[in-house]
C-alpha cells in the first residue's frame, strides 16, 4: 500500500497541466460528423473530460490526505470505468486519441492514477 501512496505522490504533479483546451477544440473539428450525430446533452467532450478528470484528481486528495473513508461510493462507481467506458458517446475517437499529444498526455496521466487509486479503495 505505501508504494502505491508513493506512486500517487509522484504522479500528482503530473496531474497538474493545463487542461488541454487546444486538442479538445481539435477533436470536435476533425470529428464534427460524428459530433453533429451525438444529442444536445452527449455533445459536451471538454465539460465531460473534465468532469472525469476532476473527479479522479478530488479522490486522489481525499487518499493523499488520508480520509479515503470520505470518498462516495459514487466517486468509486465513477472511477472505476475509464473515460470511454464512463462517456462511451466519446468512443468513435479513442483508437485516434494518439493524434492530440496534450488530451493524450492528460489521459494517460489520470487513467494511470484511477487504476492505483482503484487499488487503494478495494
Amino acid at each position: 500500500m505505501d508504494n502505491i501512496i508513493k506512486q500517487l505522490t509522484d504522479i500528482k504533479n503530473k496531474l497538474d497541466k493545463p487542461f488541454p483546451y487546444k486538442d479538445t477544440d481539435r477533436i470536435q473539428v476533425d470529428f464534427r460528423v460524428e459530433f453533429l450525430n451525438l444529442s444536445e446533452e452527449e455533445d459536451c467532450l471538454t465539460g465531460d473530460f473534465n468532469t472525469y478528470c476532476m473527479n479522479i484528481a478530488g479522490t486522489l486528495s481525499y487518499v493523499l490526505s488520508g480520509k479515503t473513508d470520505k470518498i462516495t461510493k459514487r466517486q468509486i462507481e465513477i472511477f472505476q470505468m475509464s473515460f470511454f467506458d464512463f462517456f462511451n458517446q466519446y468512443k468513435f475517437f479513442e483508437e485516434k486519441i494518439n493524434n492530440y499529444l496534450d488530451f493524450y498526455e492528460e489521459y494517460k496521466n489520470f487513467e494511470e492514477t484511477r487504476k492505483l487509486l482503484l487499488q487503494v479503495v478495494k
